[in-house]
């Protein structure tokens, strides 16, 4: 165990890894886990089962785990180390360079269960994430968040990144053989998307939402749902059906099924590889020849985008389409998608999974294992487009283009301007709006992944007259991914839908 006196000396803490964590006093001490090692003990072990299991099911190896047990100290002026994303304080980690065959990364996780994904720098302290050292070993630089913990957190408390109460870091390691992709990112998404993720039309029952073993529809599914008019549902990233709505009411559920005669599906869709406009491509391919479905949409994040492609705007129309309502659409992007925004978008995502109560294990698989995608995409790629998510930046081509073309459907918007509450562990997520939300949204209201005001206002076609909107405001504690465990919510959607 190595002693932290506050300075910005280095400490060395065996096994070839070294520290320097100006600000910070305590103690810190680096833990074998990998391969052959049997150190799973609670206190010093940095991951929980879905994280293990993710890391392994996408081909990283765990190495290491740095616990450290600090305190803020005063920071001597001119001593402060920055992190190259964030632009906070930050303490220096380095490790064995592992030679040109294998990509590391450093998956943080603070007092508070704050998550960040630490790629390796280069000798001016910026992002370079397809560094591989220079020779000797491999540079952090982690966010040196000090802070008290939660009162209601203790240190016994784990999240799927990790334990609640002290400053844990985990390094860990993915062979480059793993990455024998197309030499583009976009190539590497579709590729991983074709061969995980079905891209397909479900039913979406009272009996089947939640689960993701449900058949893709077959023709006489489809020509029942186009005996009238039919509700379908369409998730958006990082997510499939499953995950994206098992929080929706399922009494709510069952009356809308009642309302469109049992007529009601959904389409799980690859959110990396894909442009909306690709994804509306591969739905038309799925429909009988011939068959005409009048539907109605219910769609969250990037699924309002694909619900408009479905719609024809941009495009050809799949369906037609009577209504949309949008549930925290990214209709105006999201500052998040932007290339550079990437780390930081995974970051507020496994922070989202990582504090999330009792979160639901459909949706921390569903979740971790694109995160990790993305990962493996940065570490060998850098902070390039990646096609799903760059259909989302609000500084895009896409959204320029797309916006500006006609959508014939009646639209309907609820989004929200989060602010920490209660059991949202607020301090920790205080931190992720103060650290990035700021730099990422300035003062604009927000979910935490999109806009507030982005998903109903605009000079476009997007623009959702305020009597078709239900908007929460800052003091309900709404987050991106919790609108439909919200009551009132659901109660609005059904009501649009069947008024």
């Amino acid at each position: 165990m190595a002693t932290l006196d506050g300075t910005g000396r280095q400490v060395n803490l065996g096994q070839g890894i070294a520290l320097r964590a100006p600000g910070l006093r305590g103690s810190a001490e680096a833990h074998n886990v990998g391969p052959g090692s049997d150190t799973r003990a609670p206190e010093v072990d940095g991951s929980g089962p879905a994280l293990d299991e993710a890391l392994t099911r996408e081909g990283f190896l765990r190495l290491r785990v740095i616990t450290l047990d600090v305190a803020p100290a005063p920071l001597a002026p001119g001593s402060d180390i920055r992190a190259p994303i964030s632009d906070v304080e930050g303490m220096e980690v380095s490790v064995p360079d592992l030679g040109d065959d294998v990509a590391q990364v450093l998956l943080a996780v603070d007092e508070n269960g704050v998550v960040s994904w630490n790629f390796p720098v280069d000798t001016a302290d910026q992002l370079a994430p397809t560094t591989r050292g220079t020779g000797a070993s491999v540079r952090f630089i982690v966010p040196a968040f000090a802070a008290e913990p939660s009162p209601d957190d203790t240190g016994t408390n784990r999240g799927v990144f990790g334990l609640i109460g002290r400053k844990v870091l985990e390094l860990v390691a993915l062979p480059l053989a793993e990455l024998v992709v197309p030499p583009l990112a976009g190539a590497a998404a579709r590729l991983w998307e074709s061969k995980s993720r079905i891209a397909r039309a479900r039913s979406f029952t009272p009996a089947n939402y939640t689960s993701p073993d449900v058949p893709s529809l077959d023709e006489a599914e489809w020509r029942r749902l186009a005996s009238g008019r039919s509700l379908w549902f369409v998730h958006g990233t990082f997510v499939n059906t499953p995950s994206a709505f098992r929080a929706l009411p399922p009494d709510v559920l069952a009356s809308l099924s009642d309302a469109y005669g049992g007529r009601v599906a959904a389409i799980d869709h690859h959110t990396l590889g894909l442009s909306p406009i690709e994804n509306a491509d591969l739905v038309r391919e799925l429909v009988p020849e011939g068959l005409d479905l009048e539907v109605d949409i219910v769609c969250h994040s990037r699924g309002g985008l694909v619900s408009r492609a479905l719609a024809g705007q941009g495009t050809d129309a799949v369906f037609d389409v009577r209504r949309i309502v949008h549930v925290a659409s990214a209709n105006h992007g999201t500052a998040l998608a932007t290339p550079s925004n990437l780390v930081p978008l995974l970051d507020r995502i496994t922070t989202i999974v990582n504090l999330m109560p009792d979160g639901p294990a459909a949706v921390v698989e569903a979740t971790l294992t694109s995160v990790l995608v993305v990962v493996k995409i940065i570490a060998k790629y850098g902070l390039v487009g990646i096609p799903g998510l760059a259909a989302m930046d609000s500084a895009g081509d896409f959204l320029g283009t797309f916006n500006g073309t006609e959508l014939p459907a009646e639209q309907y918007a609820v989004a929200a301007d989060f602010s920490p509450s209660g059991g949202w562990r607020a301090m920790a997520v205080k931190k992720v709006e103060n650290v990035v939300m700021d730099r990422v949204f300035g003062t604009a209201a927000n979910d935490l992944v999109v806009p507030t005001a982005g998903v109903y206002e605009g000079e476009d076609a997007m623009a959702i007259p305020e009597h078709r909107r239900l908007v929460l405001p800052r003091e309900r504690g709404v987050y991106h991914g919790s609108f439909f465990g919200q009551p009132d919510v659901a109660a609005q959607i059904a009501g649009w839908l069947t008024g």
